[in-house]
């Protein structure tokens, strides 16, 4: 997920924990450690979510819990798949 506000450069990794008209719900480490460091804290007994706007996110990533290869890495797959297709 990209949210120019907290992270110009980069993307940050958050947890979904809702959905609403507007925006969304997350928890991010990032945002986390960032609060504790400036309050001073150790520890918390909560964890922070934060809302973001929909307007605000440039876009968000997600994933599918399945193999995912690069395209090298296919046809890396593929011709040694052939290769003992052939042998044998």
């Amino acid at each position: 997920m990209r949210i120019p506000l907290l992270d110009a450069d980069g993307m940050m990794l958050v947890k979904l924990h809702g959905i609403e008209a507007q925006g969304i719900w997350v928890e991010s480490q990032d945002l986390t450690n960032g609060l504790m460091e400036k309050f001073d804290f150790s520890s918390s007994r909560t964890t922070p979510l934060m809302f973001v706007p929909f307007a605000k996110v440039d876009f968000i990533l997600a994933s599918l819990d399945s193999l995912s290869l690069s395209e090298s890495g296919l046809w890396d797959f593929l011709l040694n798949d052939d290769k003992e297709n052939t042998q044998g």
